[in-house]
Parts: structure tokens; sequence; C-alpha cells
């Protein structure tokens, strides 16, 4: 179509909204050179005459012509050239080679000016497949690399090319090293085109995940206010601990656990970190979650006692719970969590959530930019605690982790119960650490003038309180029937996770038998429920049966037990306490694996976890067989009367 000025005017955007040209950096004369053509342009646009146009500029009708042509063309970056288009040998297409490229001699040089870009003209499959190859697209059944090489490029280049010249008679094939430095252009001019395909096709998960940040674009959700939005992540604790056993000899022993977890909970605006735990476990569960948001919400920060040398809490530091009377309690807006976690959905959707009403914002896996306040945070945390320890495993397996880890951790007596007062300490001193970020306020100095300043900010959501904190503890609930009857005499009751739960008003219900009861269950102490009938009618607190309301225990403690029971290891009578007897058993665990040089570590990780759940200490280590309810190998059948877990109960006899 023949280029009209006309249709080109009334197609230019304003000049106001052109990019422009800076011409500080030119010499006055090539600043007056370009300064001449941007107004030959400018010219051409307003409407003038060529004629005036070259009186004025000097640039001629030709030359004007074509250079609005390449202001007005569209850039790499989708916007028009605009001014930027003024500057001379501005190309807007790829070079094409206009003469037939002929026979070369093998040591010759020159004459293969655009040889690449000739080759692929012609064979425009050819380039699908290298950009396929090197953007790593699925089509057509192709299975890409990686992260293809250069050289293998370049051997993908040569064998999809004999296909259209069986000869090889001519280039690549003619010259000394068959066009790879060619292809390697190529290759990098392709990826330096479009920086989000080159980021996605060969950057790592970090490099992706950096890459969805510092677009210029302000989200959609700009969480402005305090308590808009939560983070909450978990992290492998770079570091090895011990804990302490006693021997039945009177003597101690130090044994290495686990790489143990922590989660912890900050506020978006602030970057305060609201809770945290330490976790005693191989994995993460969604009651480990559900903890760390009730302690947010319900638990009122207290120090600790440290009992660690010179360790003292700073002036200014804390957790807001305990600092600021309008932060506890407060409940958030959004929940950010780790699109990992996505497994423990059930218990934070469907019962967090509904309790508390905020709203849970699942990620994708690997995207940390999502939350960045808690990554910053759990990053200075490695930095300045666990990273500094002899006992540390380092940031990754090929860097930073200290010789010897274990045997230092037993050493040095880096011992997990001094875990606690490290973060408690080093959370409480972030919360009072001014930063740019807080316009060098504290996160506890902008919390406190957000919420009860001279001119609060928000008003907090709370949950209410009605008598006791445990209405405020966001505990999970199901359905339980309630059993027993007239006929077999047993006392109405109700059975969870394997266990009889009844109290004083339930036993003597007869009328409930056969109805259902709607309990509430906190998963880090079965010991008792609380329970309602079908049309909201309290029954008060049910406690668990068989000494199974002794000893705190949590829900995957139970299910431990029982597992061990199903499979005939762990013998319960009715006049000992479960928990007790899954204690001495995990001691002598620990002493059969410390003889035996294997597994001590989990053991070790499992006893630490269940005495310090049950608030209990940790029991002395127990020589092989001597516990009466613990047996090594699985006892016979006519023995036991045992019914798995899943059964509706279960009966042990005392050996």
């Amino acid at each position: 179509m023949k280029w009209s000025k006309s249709a080109a005017r009334a197609e230019a955007p304003p000049l106001d909204e052109w990019p422009t040209f800076d011409y500080s950096t030119l010499s006055d004369e090539d600043r007056e050179f370009l300064e001449n053509r941007e107004l030959a342009v400018r010219m051409l646009i307003e409407g003038a005459k060529y004629a005036d146009i070259s009186i004025v500029t000097g640039v001629s009708k030709k030359q004007a012509t074509r250079m609005t042509k390449t202001c007005l063309s569209t850039a790499s970056d989708g916007r028009i050239m605009g001014f930027r288009g003024v500057l001379p040998f501005t190309r807007m297409g790829r070079n094409i080679r206009r003469s037939e490229i002929k026979s070369k001699r093998r040591d010759q040089q020159g004459g293969m000016a655009c040889a690449m870009q000739d080759t692929l003209a012609r064979f425009p499959d050819l380039e699908k497949k290298l950009v396929a190859q090197i953007r790593k697209e699925k089509k057509a059944g192709l299975i890409p690399e990686f992260k293809i090489k250069g050289s293998h490029l370049h051997r993908l280049f040569l064998n999809e090319l004999e296909k259209f010249d069986p000869t090889k008679s001519g280039w690549p094939f003619s010259t000394k090293y068959k066009g790879i430095k060619s292809v390697l252009v190529f290759m990098q001019d392709l990826l330096k085109k479009n920086f989000g395909d080159a980021v996605r096709a060969r950057g790592g998960s970090d490099a992706k995940a950096h890459f969805a940040t510092g677009s210029g674009i302000s989200p959609m959700i700009p969480f402005s206010e305090p308590f808009d939005a939560v983070e909450i992540d978990a992290y492998h604790i770079d570091a090895l601990f011990t804990v302490l056993f006693k021997t039945p000899i009177g003597t101690e022993v130090e044994s290495v656990l686990e790489r143990l977890w922590l989660i912890a909970a900050v506020e978006r605006l602030s970057t305060a970190v609201l809770a945290y735990r330490v976790v005693y476990r191989t994995e993460v569960t969604a009651v480990d979650v559900a903890g760390v948001i009730r302690d947010a919400i319900c638990k009122r920060w207290v120090p600790k006692e440290l009992t660690l040398g010179s360790l003292s809490y700073p002036p200014g530091g804390g957790f807001p719970s305990g600092i600021i009377p309008e932060a506890e309690g407060a409940v958030w807006t959004a929940t950010l969590l780790d699109g990992a976690l996505v497994n423990l959905s059930n218990l934070i959707h469907d019962t967090i959530r509904k309790e508390s009403g905020f709203i849970v914002n699942w990620g994708s896996p690997g995207h940390f930019e999502r939350r960045p306040n808690i990554e910053r945070t759990f990053k200075q945390i490695t930095e300045n605690i666990f990273l500094r320890l002899p006992s540390t495993t380092g940031s990754d397996p090929k860097s930073g982790r200290a010789t010897d880890a274990a045997d230092a951790a037993k050493r040095y007596r880096i011992r997990a119960d001094d875990v606690d007062q490290l973060l408690d300490v080093a959370f409480a001193a972030h919360n009072g650490l001014p930063g740019q970020g807080n316009f060098y306020n504290s996160p506890l100095e902008t919390l406190q003038q957000l919420l009860s300043g001279p001119s609060p900010r928000a008003m907090i959501r709370k949950l209410p309180l009605s008598g006791t904190t445990r209405a405020r503890s966001l505990l999970r609930r199901t359905t339980c029937t309630v059993r027993g009857g007239i006929n077999s005499g047993r006392r109405p009751y109700i059975q969870y996770e394997n266990v009889h739960y009844t109290n004083a008003v339930l036993s003597l219900s007869g009328g409930l038998v056969g109805t259902e009861l709607t309990i509430y269950i906190d998963d880090e102490d079965l010991r008792s429920i609380k329970a309602y009938t079908s049309n909201g009618y309290e029954l008060g607190v049910l406690s668990a049966m068989r000494k199974w309301n002794l000893t705190k225990h949590s829900l995957a403690t139970r299910q431990a037990i029982f597992q061990l029971v199903s499979r005939r290891i762990l013998v319960l009578s009715q006049s000992e306490d479960p928990v007790q007897a899954y204690l001495r058993y995990l001691a002598e665990q620990v002493a059969l694996s410390r003889k035996g040089g294997k597994g001590s570590a989990k053991d070790a990780t499992n006893l630490t976890r269940v005495a310090k759940e049950a608030g209990e200490t940790i029991p002395s280590l127990a020589t092989p067989h001597s516990t009466a309810s613990i047996q090594a190998e699985p006892l016979g059948g006519a023995r036991l009367r045992l019914v798995p877990p899943s059964g509706k109960r279960y009966k042990v006899n005392n050996r």
C-alpha cells in the first residue's frame, strides 16, 4: 500500500505522547543534526509542506518520509518508536540478503553476510523448530531439552538442514565451522528479544520467582491497611540440635535431632512477626499451621524466662499481642500461604477460615515473591542465628555446611531447648528494629501508630470474647454418633479417634443414643472435647476414657500410638497411661538405635516432640526389653485381641 502523509497524520498519536530522545550527552554538532531531523518529523505530522521542511531543517522529502515511517512503526517495547526513530541507521526489520550465496573456499574470509537469515527465510519450518527448542515449546510431539546448549542446537540445525539439502553443497556445509557462530548468535538474539521467555526457558526456580517481581505495575490488591493480610510460611532450620537423655545408671548422653521446622506468621504492612512455632517433625502438618494461626489470634505474648547466659530482650522489642492492646485478638482479612502447603487446605480452609472469616490465598509452589516479608524475615533469622552456629547445615547442600555438624552439635551441646529462647529474642528484636520499609519506624511503632495513635487508621476486627479464651481457640468441628444402650447396659458415649468420650451428663442421657453430637476438637490436646446436641444444647466437656485423659497429647501422637497397637508392637493395658507407655517405647527405641547406630535422630525427635506437647520431662533411656508394655517382635494373634485404628473400638489385655 502506498504511503500517504494524510493517512499517517490521521493515525499518529499526539506528538506530546511520543517517546523522546535524550540529546544531553551529544556534542553540539550531533545535537543540532538530530534536532533538525526531529523538527522535520514534527513539521510533517503538523501538516507542513515538504518545501518548507527542507528550507527550515535541510531534510529532503525522501528523508522526512522515511524517518516518519520509522517513528510511527512499532518498537520492541510495544510502543511506537516516536522520536527515537530519528537516530540514523535505525532498522525496524531484520537484515535480508539480496544476492545469492556462492560457494566459498574453506579458509576464505567474508562473503557470508546474512547467510543465516537467508537460510531460515527459505526454510521457515527449520526456524520454528529452532525457536521451539530454545523456548522449550511443546509442539507436535516435540520434547525439548531442559537447557539446550549452543553446540546441541547447532547439531540439530545441521541435521534438519540435511533434509532440505542432502548434497550438503550450500551454506553452512561449505564453511569451516559449519555456521556454528551464526547459530549461537541466533540463539542469543532470540533469548534477548523476549526476557520473559528467556527466564521461563533458561532460568531456575529462583529466577522465575524473581521475574514475577519488579514489573513496575502496582498490585491489584495493595494491602495498605494494618492486618489486611498475614503471610504464613514454613522454613527448614539450617542447623542440627541435640537433646539431653539420661541413662538408667544416671549418666547423660547427647543425641542429635533431625532438622527442625519453623513456622511463622508476619503482618504484611508492618512486617511484624505475630507468632511462631518450632516443629519437631520431619514434615509440617495442618495442625502446626492451625496452631500458629491460633497463637497469632488468641495468645497474648509474655516474655520467656531466659536461661542462656547474657541473652536478653532488647529495649522496645516484643510481639504485638503483648505490647499493643489493640492488636491482641486481632483477625486479619487475607492469609497468604505457600502453595507447597496446599495439602493442609482442609483444616485451614474448612475450619479456621470459616471461624475467623479471613480469605485464604494459596499461591503457586516455588513463588516465594508473593510473601516477601516472611521470606526476608526467615533470611535474617538464618543469617543472624542458624548459619553462625558450628552445627549449621548450610543454606544449600553444596555450600555453608559445617564440617561434622552432628559432632559439633554434641560437642558444644547446642540444645533444641535453646531454640525457643533464641527465636523469641530474635523475633522480638526484629519487631523493635527500625527499617526503611516502615519509614525508619519499627514494626511495633508502625502498628501502634496505625492502631492507637492520635488518629487511628483502621478499626481491627476481633473474635468475640465469651467467658473463656477456649471460645476463641478456633477448634475443629465434626459430628459423632452417641452409642450405648439399655440392652447392652453400656452408658452413652461417643468415639473419636478410637477413644471413648463421655461425662456425667451424657452417661445418663439414654435418649441421646443413636443421635449425632457436634463436637469441637483441639488437635493439640485430645484429653477432652466439647459437645453439643443437634439443636445446639451444650452437654459440656467430654473426657477421654481409659487413662487417655491423663497426659496431654496431640492427634499425631494418638494416631502414632494406634499404628503401633495395630501392628502389635505396643501393648496397652487398661490400667496404664497410653501416652506414658508410648514415651517409654520411644525411649527404648532411642536406646536401641544408639546402640545400633541407626535411626537415632528420628527416634530422638519423636520422643522430644511427644514429651514437649505433653509438658513432661524426657524419660530416661530404658534398657532393652525393660518395659513390660513394649514388644519388639509382633505378638501371636492368640495372646492379644486388637482392632485396627479404623475399627469401632479396641481392647487389649495385660500380658
